[in-house]
């Protein structure tokens, strides 16, 4: 009798077939990526889909229809004392230089419009129409404004070194910015330099990120950023090449410091999507747009640009700091030297 229960309970689990996914119940939401920067000619909407579909999940992500809407129409008003001053529908583009990553790639498709003159008083609203009513996404922000740099200035040199490093050492310069209605800043200085060889002269930039300051940190009137000189040099060591027979010659071309400052909402939406060390991996969910996941917001870029030297005696970076950079221990095999008329009395002059 045993026997007989045990095959109707083994027939009974067979015969039995239940339909289970993963998967679960499928929600299609928008996405959308949009910072507005009066710093910017072209301003750049990045508007994407949730997707779902039975399979690897990688495999769908590779592919730009799993992404991508068909039918988008975009518009940006600009609302100031009670009305709308313009419009612009955004255009789409396709870049082709997306690094690689978890989503397609090297081509992405982007929304665009060109304004090179946005009002920092104004209110911009966002309005998208996908796909005939499908999805309708609504938001508005404030342009982040009142942002400057302060220090160095046009006409002041960035120090690095001592005029004795060995018995003197390195300086750090000071980066000085008003923080305007900004709530996050990120400083980053560019040093250009020109290689020279026999097939011409070619423009070549190391780009240093300072790192990132949230408002909350900044206890005075200004915000304030170190540029470690050694570590400067270390950094130029780095990335330059050895020079060989090829190189005629390198030599300072310009600097360029920039200060990138983020919204209030920018900064939120920052802190709720960085990586968590949790173990209960549970985080909220921040979006300032109405009909989608994501933030419509801004940010201001504003940037100090130092050229190598202005007669009859502006120059960008100092005597001391460019004998360094020329003939100093981290950088003295790279072919630098100096062909400003000020330094033709020092050895690291060069016609």
């Amino acid at each position: 009798m045993k026997y007989l229960i045990l095959s109707i309970l083994i027939l009974s689990v067979v015969g039995c077939k239940t339909d289970f996914s993963v998967n679960g119940e499928y929600e299609e939401r928008a996405v959308v990526h949009f910072l507005l920067d009066q710093g910017q000619e072209f301003h750049f909407l990045k508007l994407n889909k949730t997707f779902l579909g039975e399979g690897n999940a990688n495999d769908f992500a590779m592919i730009a229809d799993s992404s991508d809407f068909n039918n988008v129409v975009a518009v940006v008003e600009e609302f100031k004392n009670g009305s709308v001053q313009r419009s612009w529908t955004l255009q789409d583009t396709l870049i082709e230089n997306k690094v690689p990553g978890a989503f397609y790639y090297p081509t992405q498709k982007l929304y665009f419009f060109k304004a090179n003159d946005l009002d920092e008083d104004a209110i911009y609203r966002l309005n998208i129409d996908i796909e005939n009513g499908k999805h309708i996404i609504t938001g508005q922000t404030e342009l982040v404004k009142g942002v400057t740099v302060n220090t160095p200035t046009l006409v002041t040199q960035i120090g690095f070194a001592e005029a004795n490093v060995p018995l003197n050492g390195y300086r750090s310069q000071q980066i000085r910015f008003t923080p305007g209605t900004g709530a996050i800043f990120n400083v980053q200085m560019d040093f250009n330099y020109a290689e020279e060889t026999a097939s011409g002269t070619e423009l070549k930039t190391i780009n240093w990120n300072l790192g990132d300051l949230p408002a909350e940190d900044i206890t005075t009137a200004t915000g304030n950023v170190s540029a470690q000189g050694e570590f400067f040099y270390q950094l130029v060591r780095d990335n330059v090449p050895v020079a060989d027979a090829n190189i005629i010659r390198r030599y300072v071309n310009s600097f360029e410091i920039r200060v990138t400052a983020g919204s209030d909402d920018l900064y939120t939406y920052m802190l709720v999507n960085q990586p968590t060390s949790s173990i209960a991996q549970n985080k909220p969910q921040y979006s300032n747009v109405e009909g989608a996941l994501g933030i419509f917001s801004s940010r201001a870029t504003v940037t100090l640009f130092k050229t190598a030297f202005l007669a009859p005696n502006t120059r960008a970076l100092s005597t001391n700091s460019t004998r360094e950079l020329c003939e100093g221990q981290y950088t003295f095999d790279r072919g630098f030297c100096s062909p400003i008329p000020n330094d033709n009395p020092y050895s690291f002059y060069c016609p």
